[in-house]
């Protein structure tokens, strides 16, 4: 991720070093950082994905957003080297304009995205930490009711975990935690709603709980 960074910023110093004499070449350097951010950019490593979650939800959506400025930018810088008359100069500041304005809307969209993400996951998490609770200190006869009710909450928390931090798109994107690792929590949860009594509810709760403390300062429930 720090050498994505650094390259990352290589390449914007050497578009900006092309301005104002050669804009096609810095427009097209700009338009490359967007066209490798879409086709996939840096794999985060999946190891303490729990750990890593509150920076994880920070730097995809700073890349995201970073990404589209570059992509914008380049545009820009395209747009205003095209071979356009004179008379029509009023209608490319126009377009450069909306396409500033766009940016910034989408910017915000993003941060918002984020927020309401982290609120979601700390909802669904809770709801499942204290449905786990429950079943395990219910009685018998109950644990049918409860057990069907846990299902449900996990189902929802499984749900929101699929979702790309910073894009609705799931063509790229960075997952809320790895595959491996949510299919994990999904092996853990289901041994516990099976018996409740078992050794992994100590586990499964703790990382619920590291899960919540990583969306703690993104819950938005206004977003």
């Amino acid at each position: 991720m720090t050498a994505y960074v650094v390259a990352l910023g290589l390449v914007v110093t050497a578009a900006a070093s092309f301005l104002p004499d050669e804009p096609v070449e810095a427009g097209l350097a700009l338009v490359m950082i967007w066209c490798f951010h879409i086709g996939g950019g840096v794999q985060e490593p999946t190891s303490f994905a729990y750990e890593r979650l509150k920076g994880r939800l920070t730097w995809a959506a700073a890349l995201q957003i970073c990404a589209m400025a570059c992509g914008t930018l380049g545009l820009i810088c395209l747009v205003r080297s095209l071979p356009i008359p004179a008379r029509y100069s009023p209608g490319v500041f126009a377009t450069s304009l909306s396409m500033a304005i766009g940016l910034a809307v989408a910017s915000s969209r993003v941060f918002a995205r984020v927020r309401r993400l982290a609120t979601e996951l700390d909802s669904r998490a809770q709801k499942l930490e204290r449905c786990l609770d429950r079943l395990r200190r219910g009685s018998v006869t109950d644990r049918e009711d409860l057990r069907y009710a846990t299902e449900d909450a996990w189902d929802d928390l499984n749900r929101t975990l699929r979702n790309k931090v910073e894009t609705g798109f799931h063509q790229y994107g960075t997952f809320v935690i790895p595959s491996e690792t949510r299919m994990a929590l999904e092996a853990l949860v289901t041994e516990v709603i099976i018996d409740p009594d078992a050794p992994p509810y100590q586990d499964a709760v703790a990382q619920l709980n590291v899960l919540r403390t990583a969306c703690r300062t993104k819950i938005d429930t206004l977003a």
